[in-house]
């Protein structure tokens, strides 16, 4: 097994009374800094196929890596350049519901499309500010309800949204600071009604948008306390029940949950507690990774699996992490 045995006595809890309470221990972890099969250089995200395969941006590795559902290695696709099937700095994965995978080839200014092989299928975008274009995109997200394809077009400070065609809809956002307005759009997630949650770099929180780009609300601060946030800011994942998590800045490395009105409900993670500033490492020998379960540097992203379980990318420790949730709720 890949995945370390569910012995942690550590878990993460709710911090914001009267809502639901969300408790999660960490069950597993697997990776570690190389350019090896199941190794990885600053990972980025993670996504799953309807089998349950996992597929791992490893953005300065230049690939995708996939991995059965307890993190054994399959295959790798991908390297440095801008022809078919290559990437510079591939960065957020998305999967529609024919299994056809979506990568945010950031400095290529494009996604590119692929079956759950790694053949290449198709490329959307070039570098620059029309419809259809981008601008060192950093999310590609799939609306489950219609299929429609979302893009942070983040340094062009903008929304696009595409039909499962990638036929131009529409797009919304400027660079500023009202509402509506973005400091480098960073991640998106949708709530079971379908409205649109965005998360920027440069900007705590989230803003709230309906499928057209209407302006609904917002919610966040900057601080270290729980319910607030560091900066830059992470990336975000909504479930089947409209728990948000949102991965918190570098310098406050953690998961915190809200529900979609930004009530508090959880958090998962923490500072290693001995970093060489690159990774969790080992009092007593010279590896990395031998201390900090549970412990994060750096995290990136962080998604769900069909039975709840959340997984964080830890780009500092080059590793994937692994919580299971006390009380399920999916079902399973």
């Amino acid at each position: 097994m890949i995945l370390s045995s569910a012995n942690s006595s550590e878990s993460f809890q709710k911090t914001d009374q009267g809502n639901t309470q969300l408790d999660y221990s960490f069950v597993g972890k697997w990776g570690s800094f190389g350019t090896g099969p199941g190794q990885f250089n600053r990972p980025h995200d993670i996504a799953f196929d309807s089998v349950g395969n996992m597929y791992v941006s490893d953005r300065d590795n230049n690939r995708i890596q996939k991995f059965t559902h307890n993190g054994t290695f399959i295959k790798t696709w991908g390297s440095k350049g801008d022809k078919n099937g290559q990437f510079s700095i591939p960065y957020s994965i998305a999967i529609d519901g024919l299994d056809n995978i979506y990568v945010a080839d950031r400095e290529n200014s494009r996604i590119q499309k692929f079956d759950t092989n790694g053949t290449f299928l198709a490329k959307y975008g070039t570098d620059g500010d029309s419809d259809g274009q981008f601008h060192r995109p950093e999310d590609v997200r799939i609306q489950p309800h219609t299929g429609d394809i979302y893009v942070t077009d983040t340094y062009n400070n903008r929304i696009e949204r595409f039909d499962k065609n990638f036929t131009f809809i529409t797009k919304w956002g400027s660079k500023g600071t009202a509402d509506g307005q973005f400091k480098l759009p960073h991640a998106i997630g949708f709530d079971s009604k379908g409205n649109v949650y965005i998360d920027e770099l440069e900007r705590p929180g989230v803003q709230i948008f309906d499928n057209q780009g209407k302006f609904i609300g917002k919610w966040g601060t900057v601080g270290p306390a729980d319910g607030q946030f560091s900066l830059p800011q992470e990336h975000l994942w909504i479930d089947p029940n409209d728990h948000l998590y949102l991965v918190d800045g570098a310098s406050n490395p953690r998961v915190q949950i809200f529900d979609t009105s930004g009530h508090l409900l959880g958090k998962i993670g923490s500072h290693c507690k001995i970093s060489t500033g690159e990774g969790c490492i080992d009092p007593d020998g010279p590896g990395p990774l031998e201390l900090g379960d549970g412990q994060f540097s750096k995290p990136e992203h962080v998604s769900i699996d069909s039975l709840g379980n959340v997984y964080v990318v830890d780009r500092g420790n080059a590793r994937i992490q692994v919580f299971a949730p006390a009380r399920n709720e999916y079902g399973k």
